[in-house]
């Protein structure tokens, strides 16, 4: 009986186990292109995947299909990859795609986006129009190629377009990128790419202060310094013991000390 119950509870405790470590599927998220934009061939689609458990994507399916049920979809398979470039055989019209995610633990299927497909529309394969700046810095649609001109269309946030067009991380000389506290406290890198110290943000390094002016220094503490009276302050056990020998002495003499 007692081998009966020993295999019972550790039967429980084998499904406790396996439901506490069991493994989450991934997830995807779709990118581009989105609801009502337009786009021409080639077209790129664009998604990412996430695992919490950090396991890789192994393999996807990009379906494209008129039919919100994918009843017969254009698919296209690839491995270990967040985007893929496609030229759609198929005519102008709304369309509907999705992203199958799979790795060696399980799979997904993303949510539903649709577009629009005009096979003669003057667009890059983002979908930005002709002679305009994409969404995503520095790209710009000349003439239905994307390049970067960060002149026209600027950089992403944190970036500067530099003398030859390119964007470039703004950083401080120590590498410090710009609104960021530098491993040296109390630095900050400023956007003009100048360090300052600024140690009501970054702090101070041991054994330092931070001062009202934002630098880091050593406190002065100041004390007063006590009264000194033209007598001399008696000591104080010594002499209170002397007081007391010598009462003992006029006591027992008649003489003090």
């Amino acid at each position: 009986m007692v081998k009966y119950k020993v295999l019972f509870f550790g039967l429980i405790l084998l499904s406790v186990v396996s439901i506490v470590f069991a493994n989450i599927n991934p997830s995807v998220a779709l990118g581009a292109p989105t609801g009502t934009q337009v786009v021409n061939n080639p077209i790129t689609f664009t998604w990412l995947y996430f695992d919490p458990e950090g396991d890789p994507l192994e393999s996807y399916v990009l379906l494209v299909d008129d039919n919100k049920r994918f009843t017969s979809p254009v698919a296209y398979y690839g491995t270990r990859s967040e985007s893929r470039k496609v030229h759609l055989p198929l005519e102008d019209g709304l369309y509907y795609w999705r992203i199958e995610v799979v790795n060696k633990f399980g799979d997904e299927v993303s949510e539903v986006r649709s577009f629009f497909l005009n096979n003669k529309a003057k667009v890059c394969e983002d979908g930005t129009n002709y002679y305009e700046c994409s969404l995503n810095k520095p790209k710009y649609c000349r003439a239905g190629v994307l390049v970067e001109d960060c002149i026209k269309c600027g950089c992403p946030t944190g970036e500067l377009c530099s003398e030859g067009e390119v964007c470039i991380e703004l950083k401080c000389n120590d590498g410090t990128k710009h609104g960021e506290c530098s491993i040296n406290k109390p630095g900050y890198c400023l956007s003009t790419g100048i360090l300052k110290e600024v140690c009501s943000l970054c702090g101070c390094s041991n054994g330092l202060e931070c001062k009202i002016d934002g630098n880091c220094g050593i406190e002065v503490v100041i004390t007063e310094e006590p009264e000194v009276s033209g007598e001399e302050p008696e000591e104080g056990f010594i002499g209170f013991l002397k007081r007391i020998a010598n009462v003992f002495k006029f006591l027992f003499t008649g003489e003090a000390l």
